[in-house]
């Protein structure tokens, strides 16, 4: 799905599957749970979501924000602008969250976003470009960051591998499932990422969530 040329179409079919996956791995527990600490007191806020694909995480948070009554500020930015496309397309219009492709990096987003989050994007960075994402977050966030990710185990890339042959998945998600988790982390290369970074480790946590994955951002 990186490299592969496709219709507005085929990726929102990948794309459903995808969060349809990413549900039953229950990859929103760890940003809603950490947004919950990192917001407690607040009544307004605001989340820039990096790599945000076909939107389904910022649709999450929209939700909580308006069970708990929080006046919210949501942008989600993504290099491909049929991934954004797709994500406005299912999206509520009244829910407040905007979409624009772009690199975030590069270029002005949300003004001073609270937070930064991403979900499932780390993975696709090399280790340079990891640090400099990082020191981006770091440098740009009012209160704070957050990176949701895979953690690096045979026993989740052999269970991708397994539905992938028993569920009928669009044939992105049975290819990039299991090469995601041979692509992401343990929790050594998050302290070398760390330290390369210059981050200081004090406030920073790198903490575990069933089922195999890593949260790793600012301590709330």
């Amino acid at each position: 799905m990186d490299v592969e040329s496709v219709t507005p179409e085929d990726l929102a079919r990948a794309l459903s599957d995808l969060e349809w996956l990413t549900a039953l791995g229950m990859s929103h527990r760890p940003v809603l749970g950490w947004l919950s600490r990192i917001s407690r007191g607040r009544r307004e806020f605001s989340v820039l979501d990096v790599g945000c694909g076909g939107g389904d995480m910022l649709r999450r948070i929209a939700l909580w924000g308006a069970a708990g009554g929080m006046s919210m500020r949501l942008e989600g930015v993504d290099l491909n602008p049929l991934a954004c496309r797709t994500a406005e397309r299912a999206t509520d219009p009244a829910l407040p969250i905007t979409w624009r492709t772009g690199d975030a990096m590069a270029e002005d987003s949300l003004s001073s976003p609270d937070v930064i989050i991403s979900s499932h994007f780390a993975h696709h960075l090399s280790d340079a470009e990891l640090v400099h994402f990082v020191q981006w977050m770091e440098a740009s966030a009012n209160i704070g960051w957050f990176i949701n990710d895979l953690h690096r185990h045979r026993l989740p890339e052999r269970f991708l591998q397994l539905l992938g042959k028993t569920v009928r998945l669009h044939r992105f998600v049975v290819h990039d499932g299991p090469v995601s988790v041979r692509r992401s982390f343990v929790r050594r290369d998050w302290k070398r990422i760390l330290t390369a970074a210059g981050i200081d480790r004090s406030r920073i946590e790198i903490r575990w969530y069933m089922p195999f994955r890593w949260g790793v951002g600012t301590r709330p």
